[in-house]
């Protein structure tokens, strides 16, 4: 079995362009929420996943998360093959491959040592123009080419790794057959340059286990992101929703009446209820970002009777790991009548991302003795 794992070799291996000019990652609750769902689906631990707007079809490991890219999305038609892929990724974490190669992604800017390279983005999101938080990042090109150099040791754990969970969970390979075979294919980096095509096919063909249904949440993002999912009542939804239409009492079958009308707000269209809808949707889905755009939501309306909710969810650990965490707060404590608190927090927000002009003008109007000592227990700058 050991000589078949070192026949795949790199199966998985990934392989970045150096002409890819940069990578996008779009923070979506959704797809991120979905992962952690397939974490507990296959009794692994949760591992943050993060999708990535590029063309080329790849995964990769960053700083313990997993990436997946838009191209690969488009890709692939069958949830399994995503899964497989996945399954790989988290193999090179659990092995602790990046440490061990000593990979260390933060260690030439600050700034990105918190927030995982996220930067700011804003963008109006309602005609009141209330502001939504949006991510526009770049991943550093030479970055992502040392860490696809991982060794031929690494990516057999790996391999081993998933051949495990497709057998425990009776992944189906056909579609991860078909897709290897077209790895001379330039926009399919996930399978270039590896050696013995015809034997890596060969061992996935061992594994016959039955073809299983798409998700209905994996039809709901692949139509979100490449526009072909299987479900064509979706991808004519996000068509119209691209183009302004959306109709608010549109029954798209299975889907949850809360994911669209999110879909809908993401645009900037008004949604009846929302306020109420909103609130709901967090409780099925409590992914850190979401929570972040629904305090911004209550800020923008000014919804003062839910600012508890503001208080209540400060110290939040994976809040208070978003990019947008001191923003918002500066923001909150500016609305509220506090203006040391909101100095306090835009001056650590602007400094962090190296905004020199604006942090000298919020960090010169407090001292640091008239804010509370938790907050200043968690500010990255004294």
């Amino acid at each position: 079995m050991q000589i078949r794992f070192k026949l795949i070799l790199l199966f998985f291996f990934l392989i970045f362009n150096k002409s890819i000019y940069g990578y996008e990652i779009i923070r979506d609750p959704i797809f991120e929420n979905y992962f952690k769902d397939i974490c507990k689906e296959l009794s692994l631990n949760k591992i943050n996943t993060y999708l990535v707007e590029n063309n080329y079809a790849n995964a990769f490991v960053l700083n313990n998360n997993i990436y997946i890219t838009t191209g690969l999305l488009k890709s692939i038609r069958k949830e399994d093959t995503l899964k497989s892929i996945y399954l790989h990724e988290y193999g090179h974490i659990i092995k602790n491959h990046l440490q061990a190669r000593k990979i260390n992604i933060q260690q030439t800017n600050y700034k990105n040592t918190y927030y995982s390279l996220f930067s700011l983005g804003l963008a109006v999101v309602t005609k009141n123009a209330n502001l939504g938080l949006g991510s526009s990042i770049s991943l550093n090109s030479s970055l992502i080419n040392e860490i696809s150099k991982h060794s031929i040791i690494f990516e057999i754990e790996a391999d081993k790794f998933m051949i495990n969970q497709i057998i425990k969970n009776e992944i189906n390979t056909s579609e991860l057959i078909s897709f290897l075979k077209k790895s001379k294919d330039q926009s399919n980096n996930y399978f270039r340059t590896h050696p013995n095509k015809e034997d890596r096919v060969n061992i996935l063909k061992e594994f016959k286990f039955k073809e299983n249904e798409n998700s209905i949440r994996f039809e709901w993002i692949k139509s979100k992101y490449s526009n072909n999912s299987n479900i064509e009542i979706f991808n004519k939804f996000f068509v119209n929703l691209e183009k302004g239409i959306f109709n608010q009492n549109e029954d798209l079958s299975k889907i949850d009446k809360l994911l669209i009308q999110y879909e809908a707000f993401k645009k900037g269209i008004e949604i009846d209820n929302w306020q109420i809808n909103f609130h709901k949707l967090l409780e099925k889905n409590d992914n850190s970002f979401l929570k972040i755009e629904y305090i911004n939501y209550l800020l923008d309306n000014n919804l003062e009777h839910k600012y508890n909710i503001i208080d209540d969810s400060k110290f939040d650990k994976d809040i208070m790991n978003e990019y947008f965490y001191y923003y918002i707060y500066g923001k909150y404590y500016d609305k509220i009548g506090k203006p040391k608190l909101s100095n306090f927090y835009f001056c650590q927000f602007y400094r962090i991302i190296d905004s020199k002009n604006k942090a000298d003008f919020f960090c010169k109007k407090y001292d640091i003795k008239d804010i509370p000592t938790l907050d200043k227990s968690y500010a990255l700058f004294k």
